[in-house]
């Protein structure tokens, strides 16, 4: 069974593995048992609805989870218990506090966004990579919601967080962490994964140093590492610390990797698609000048105005599958899904990708239509409507990401402040090809191939 797979793209075995086994399948792989889930109904019924939502909210061992979580001290990685719940309710609160719940939050990435803008005058009608600045936005908001403030492009902890995700997508990927969990003792040979997985850890260790180091500064701004120091020092009534450096060092490395590596595929993935449909590209700068116009920038209070933003937002979620299988879950005890007994330990896989591109969930699921999240009067489709209930971003039930508001936020202010500045274009003297989600960079995390655009600014 091993040598069946492709294990970067595991994803893409298993959907055609669907066409063939249906909407649930079990499979084998070195003595393991997984279980696929490939339809919308099946996976909310695995994840939504009890008894199942907590039995399958427990998460299966991971390689990623033990070896570099130390011991699945996180709060992605880990099965439920009192001291994860404990930590998944802290999680809530600094996400709210430095993500989502204040206002200053959204003034510092408009901040961010300044430097945007200059890069995009600067280098107007040049073919670009926008890797570039696309990086620097996502890092530079990240490095906000960690530490309170952002250092650039060329500071030291950008340049670590960076390594850091590009590591945390290779050495996670659902692939090789099933081949490594099952064979552990493969980290000790000297492979390019094992390599990967040194650096990672040393690594993770340069990033707590240096947030040591920064928090001697004498600054006003605050971001999460500051709360997770405060909570370190707190004591049960028994005297124990229930909050380690350990758990410290995970939780960021949870918040980091999700914050980047989501957000810079999902926007990479729409400057693609921009410039590959002109159409499309006009009409959302039309929204963007009927809703906010010229004179003030974006702010996510536009959202609820602009529908065709937001809808392109969700197509583009459901279209890339950024996360094509989420991130593993186990079936605590034995049960029933879909009328298939599940057995104890049997590991169970969100196969989201292919929820996402089947005609049976979606018309046309491998063209890029943004108006499918839209009703006939142009108004976005409410979160309950059954079209929305079939995109799964972002996972589902008791396991559903932290950080969906931080990321939905940040791409809105992103494209929309895009679509009122410049328009995207083909490059000069190259091909652009199109945005295939079967051929995107496979990780935990999929990414777009390497590609150039050209940004023109518009005139007022």
């Amino acid at each position: 069974m091993l040598f069946e797979f492709d294990l970067p793209t595991l994803y893409l075995k298993l959907n055609n593995w669907t066409a063939k086994y249906g909407e649930i399948f079990q499979f084998e792989l070195l003595g393991k048992k997984f279980v696929s889930l490939n339809s919308s109904e099946v996976l909310r019924e695995a994840f939504n609805q009890e008894p199942n939502a907590t039995i399958t909210a427990a998460r299966s061992p991971t390689f990623y989870g033990k070896y570099i979580l130390d011991n699945y001290s996180d709060i992605a990685f880990a099965s439920p218990n009192q001291d994860w719940t404990r930590r998944r309710k802290l999680g809530h609160q600094v996400l709210r506090a430095y993500g989502e719940g204040l206002s200053c939050v959204e003034s510092q990435i408009k901040r961010n966004l300044v430097s945007v803008k200059e890069y995009l005058r600067s280098n107007e009608n040049k073919n670009l990579d926008p890797s570039e600045i696309v990086e620097e936005f996502v890092l530079n908001t990240v490095e906000i919601l960690t530490i309170g403030r952002s250092f650039g492009r060329n500071g030291k902890l950008q340049k670590i967080l960076h390594r850091l995700d590009d590591l945390v997508n290779l050495v996670a990927n659902p692939g090789y962490d099933a081949l490594y969990g099952i064979m552990p003792f493969l980290r000790h040979f000297p492979f390019q994964m094992t390599k990967n997985i040194n650096e990672l850890h040393r690594t993770k260790q340069q990033m707590m140093e240096h947030l040591e180091t920064l928090l001697k500064d004498d600054t006003t701004e605050k971001g999460i590492y500051h709360t997770l120091k405060e909570v370190m020092e707190e004591r049960d009534d028994d005297g124990k610390q229930w909050f380690t450096q350990e758990n410290a060092s995970t939780l960021l490395m949870n918040f980091v990797a999700a914050a980047y590596l989501t957000t810079r595929g999902t926007i990479m993935s729409m400057i693609q698609i921009l410039a590959k449909r002109p159409e499309l590209q006009k009409s959302l700068q039309r929204e963007v000048d009927n809703v906010i116009g010229s004179d003030r920038e974006p702010s996510l209070a536009d959202r609820r105005s602009c529908h065709l933003t937001e809808a392109f937002i969700i197509e583009s979620l459901r279209y890339i599958s950024h996360v094509p299988l989420l991130i593993l879950h186990a079936a605590s005890q034995d049960t029933t899904i879909s009328g298939y007994t599940i057995d104890k330990n049997t590991i169970i896989v969100p196969n989201v990708w292919t929820i996402h591109h089947s005609e049976k969930e979606f018309d046309d699921p491998f063209i890029f239509k943004p108006e499918r999240f839209l009703d006939d009067k142009g108004q976005l489709l409410p979160s309950n409507d059954p079209v929305r209930k079939r995109v799964f971003a972002f996972g589902s039930g008791k396991r559903n990401c932290l950080g969906e508001v931080f990321a939905r936020s940040r791409i809105f202010l992103f494209i929309s402040t895009l679509m009122q500045l410049a328009k995207v274009i083909d490059p000069d003297g190259k091909s652009l090809p199109d945005l295939l989600p079967k051929n995107m960079i496979p990780g935990i995390v999929l990414q777009p191939q390497p590609f150039e655009v050209r940004f023109i600014l518009r005139s007022k």
